[in-house]
């Protein structure tokens, strides 16, 4: 890894807490209409590909810090809108997650 690599890394590391800490203000203030469609797409995007290549490296990194930050109703609507974008049924998605060792 160079260390314009490294640099970057740090970098999106730092702005990841903020844009975090900035959302969860946000949901408190009940001000999601002032985030746009296009900004949370990117977000969920970058996070989704990040995690995969994470996984797919061999990390066995949890995808979420922990249950008390998030409701199991956010992570189905996730997942649902996640599998409707790729047009995979959940029945292959939990095919692929018992043959995977992702």
């Amino acid at each position: 890894m160079s260390s314009a690599d490294a640099t970057a890394g740090t970098a999106l590391s730092q702005e990841a807490a903020q844009a975090l800490r900035a959302a969860m203000e946000i949901l408190d203030a009940g001000a999601i209409e002032t985030v746009s469609d296009e900004a949370v797409q990117q977000l969920l995007l970058a996070g989704t590909k990040l995690y995969f290549a994470k996984r797919d490296s061999g990390s066995k990194l949890a995808a979420l810090p922990g249950p008390e930050d998030i409701t199991a109703s956010e992570v189905a609507t996730a997942c649902v809108g996640l599998t409707e974008v790729v047009n995979l049924e959940l029945f292959e998605l939990a095919l692929w997650a018992a043959w995977s060792n992702v």
